[in-house]
This record gives structure tokens, C-alpha cells and sequence, in this order.
């Protein structure tokens, strides 16, 4: 029932919940800025909130690329609309994030910054803020311009860019795959996996996905295992 689905939500939200943790090696390397140090002391982990074949998959990608611990909570329709719900993510979506301190983050592009945080691998406010254009870009400018036209859109326009700057480095940010690979190669994934759009026309950027679907972590999350 609805009741029980809210006590059962509420015991989730507990500070001594335990629910499916995830903990994986360390992939991702520190930005060549500086180094990668933990900026917060270890105890709980956050708690991410989502359902299979959402954007949270997005986000339980770079927690194994960073080797960062969460728990990963399912929740269904009557729990995301539940006020318990609503004080992580206060428009009842999807994924939301209820950090190590208690504070709910939502938007993924968001919740991604805060892992990237967490894991210490955006060590100066000058690696943040590389990493969120990016972060931003795929979300705000990239994937709304190909879900409204269903992949027809100018990619050009999208994807000349990109396929320059990854003429000379292997990844976005460097030689390093990054918070801000996660956020794009996800979306460029989707406008092949949705509208089946073509991007052989960036050889780049092919190769660039090559390297992506490769990586365990990915396989496991985006492509559903």
C-alpha cells in the first residue's frame, strides 16, 4: 500500500539505513591541475535515488569511475511523490541525492559534480568549473537539441566542435576520462541508442565512443549490464 511504501521510504532515509552500497576500485585519475585528495572524511555514503534505465545510471557510472561508495535506492512513483521524497529532491524526479551530510541535491548534472567533489578529482575551482561547462553543455545545450528533433538536428553544430577538441586529446578535459566524458559520451549514447543518430561523420568522436564502450564501469550502467 501507499502507507507502507512511505514507512518503508522513511526507513530508507534513516541515517542508519543500509541499502545496496555499491564500492568499486578506483579508474579515474586526479586533473593534472592538482592533486586528488578526499575532501571529506569517510562515513556514510550518499544515497542516490532513481530507477533502471534512468539518468541515474548516469550517475552510478561515474561513482565506479571515480571508485566513490554510494547506496543506490530504486524508488517507485508513489514514494517519488511522497513529501519524505520531496525534502531530497523537491520536484519528486528523478535521480535525486541525498548527500554524506544529510543535504538533498537534485538534477543529475548536479548530483555528478558532487560525487566528482567528493571524490576529490576537481581539485581547484578552475577544474570545477571546466568540468561543469561540460557538464552543463551536454545537459542544457547537447541532449535537449537532439531529443526535440529526435537526432535530426544540425550535429555539426554539436559535434564539429567537440570532434576538434578530441582531435588532440583522448579525452575532453586531457588524457584522463573525466566527470565531464561521463555527462557527454552518456548523452551521445542515448542519441544513438534512442534516434539512432550517425556520427561517423566525426571520426573523433567515434573513436572517442569506441573507448567509452570499452569501459566495464559504462557497460555496467548505461548499457544496463
Amino acid at each position: 500500500t501507499f502507507r507502507q511504501a512511505i514507512t518503508m521510504f522513511q526507513s530508507l532515509l534513516a541515517p542508519r539505513a543500509l541499502v545496496s552500497a555499491r564500492v568499486a576500485s578506483p579508474t579515474m585519475k586526479p586533473n593534472r591541475r592538482g592533486s586528488a585528495v578526499s575532501v571529506r572524511a569517510a562515513g556514510d555514503p550518499p544515497s542516490i535515488y532513481g530507477s533502471p534505465g534512468s539518468r541515474t545510471q548516469i550517475v552510478e557510472w561515474l561513482a565506479l569511475e571515480l571508485g566513490q561508495d554510494i547506496k543506490s535506492v530504486n524508488l517507485n512513483r508513489a514514494i517519488m511523490s511522497s513529501p519524505e521524497y520531496r525534502a531530497v529532491h523537491p520536484f519528486g524526479k528523478i535521480p535525486g541525492c541525498k548527500a554524506a551530510d544529510g543535504t538533498g541535491i537534485f538534477e543529475s548534472g548536479a548530483i555528478m559534480l558532487y560525487l566528482a567533489d567528493l571524490a576529490g578529482s576537481l581539485p581547484t575551482p578552475e577544474a570545477r568549473g571546466e568540468a561543469a561547462a561540460w557538464i552543463i553543455w551536454a545537459n542544457a545545450t547537447m541532449w535537449p537539441a537532439l531529443e526535440a528533433s529526435r537526432g535530426k538536428c544540425n550535429l555539426e553544430n554539436l559535434f564539429g566542435p567537440v570532434d576538434a577538441i578530441l582531435a588532440d586529446k583522448a579525452w575532453l578535459l586531457g588524457s584522463d576520462l573525466s566527470v565531464a566524458d561521463v555527462a557527454v559520451a552518456s548523452y551521445i549514447k542515448y542519441g544513438q541508442l534512442f534516434f539512432r543518430m550517425d556520427i561517423k561523420a566525426f571520426p573523433n568522436v567515434v573513436r572517442y565512443m569506441e573507448q567509452v564502450e570499452q569501459r566495464e564501469a559504462f557497460q555496467s550502467t548505461v548499457m544496463g549490464g
